[in-house]
C-alpha cells in the first residue's frame, strides 16, 4: 500500500490490464534500465504476499536463529518475492547483508523514478523494515551497466545516489563476483545466502546452471563461476529463486492469482493428512483384539 500511494503521488500510472490487483508492484514492458526479457505472469505472481511463508519454510529447515547473518543477491525483476523475503526476514529478526542490482528484468521495478531501491526506501523510511540495501550494481551484461543506453546508466546512477547506496563496480564480472563475495565476508559469519533474480553475478553466465529452491553442493551440473559458487564451495547454503512460477506451483500457490489471495489460506500452510498417532493406536488394539479373539477361539 505504501509502494502504490508514493508511486500514485509521483504520477506514475498503474496499468489495471497488465496490474490487474492494482499492487504498484508491476512496471513496465520495455524501459531504459530493463535488462533481459521475463514472463508478466511470474511477476503477477510474486505479488502474493503469502510468499513470505515459502521463505520461512526455507529458513526453519536450515535451522536459523534470531541475529542469525544472511546475505541476500536481489535485483528489481520482483519486487514483491523481495518483500516477502525482507517480510520474513523481520519476523525471524535476521541481520541481512544486501546487494542489489538496480536494473530489472520486464514488468519488474524498471521504471527510472520508481527502481527497487526506490521502493525499498519507501519501506525503510515507513519503519515497514529498519534495514535496506548495503550496496548496488548496475547489472546488465557483465553486471558493469553494459547494454544500456547512457541515458539508462545515468538513471541508475542517480536511483543509488538519491538512496545514498555505496556502487560496487569493477571492470570484468570475474572481479565484480570477487568484490560481491568480499563485502558479504567482511560482514561477518554468514549462515546463508539467498539470490532472487537473475542478476549474472549471483547465478552465473549461462543463469540456468542452478536449481530453484534450496542448493547445499556444488556439482558439475550446475556448476558456474558465480556468488552462489561461491558460498557453496564454502559450504553456505544457498536458496535460489530464479522461477518464481516454478517455485510456487512447488508450495500451492496460484500462478498471476485474481484476485489476490488471502492471508494465510492455502496448501502450504494447511494440508489435510492423516493422524499418524490415531493410526498407530487404532492398530495397536486392532491387533489386541485379534490376538484376545483368536486366543478365544483356541
Amino acid at each position: 500500500k505504501k509502494i502504490k500511494i508514493a508511486r500514485e503521488q509521483m504520477s506514475i500510472p498503474i496499468d489495471h490490464i497488465n496490474d490487474p490487483n492494482e499492487t504498484g508492484l508491476i512496471g513496465l514492458q520495455y524501459t531504459t534500465i530493463t535488462f533481459q526479457r521475463s514472463d508478466l505472469s511470474a511477476t503477477l505472481t510474486a505479488t502474493n504476499p503469502n510468499f513470505s511463508a515459502i521463505f520461512i519454510e526455507f529458513f526453519k529447515k536450515l535451522k536459523l536463529k534470531q541475529g542469525d547473518t544472511i546475505d541476500i543477491g536481489i535485483d528489481g525483476s520482483f519486487p514483491g518475492t523481495n518483500i516477502a523475503l525482507y517480510s520474513a526476514i523481520r519476523t525471524l529478526d535476521l541481520k541481512p547483508i544486501i546487494i542489489t542490482t538496480v536494473s530489472s528484468a520486464m514488468w519488474g521495478a524498471n521504471i527510472s523514478n520508481s527502481t527497487w531501491l526506490d521502493m525499498e526506501g519507501i519501506l525503510y523510511q515507513s519503519n515497514i523494515f529498519t534495514f535496506k540495501s548495503n550496496a548496488a550494481t548496475l547489472g546488465g551484461e557483465d553486471d558493469l551497466g553494459r547494454g544500456f543506453s547512457p541515458e539508462g546508466r545515468d538513471q541508475l546512477i542517480n536511483a543509488l545516489n538519491r538512496n545514498q547506496t555505496e556502487l560496487l563496480t569493477s571492470d570484468s564480472l570475474a572481479s565484480n563476483i570477487q568484490k560481491r563475495t568480499d563485502f558479504y565476508f567482511s560482514k561477518g559469519r554468514i549462515k546463508a545466502f539467498v539470490n532472487i533474480g537473475k542478476s549474472i553475478a549471483n547465478i552465473g553466465e549461462n543463469r540456468t546452471g542452478y536449481l530453484d529452491g534450496l542448493i547445499r553442493h556444488v556439482s558439475n551440473k550446475n556448476k558456474s563461476h558465480s556468488v552462489i559458487e561461491q558460498m557453496l564451495l564454502r559450504r553456505i547454503p544457498v536458496i535460489n529463486i530464479s522461477d518464481v512460477n516454478k517455485i510456487a506451483t512447488k508450495y500451492g500457490l496460484p500462478i498471476a492469482p485474481v484476485p489476490m489471495p488471502a492471508l494465510g489460506k492455502g496448501k502450504l500452510f494447511i494440508e489435510k493428512r492423516f493422524s499418524q498417532t490415531t493410526a498407530i493406536i487404532l492398530t495397536v488394539i486392532i491387533v489386541a483384539l485379534l490376538y484376545f479373539v483368536i486366543r478365544y477361539d483356541l
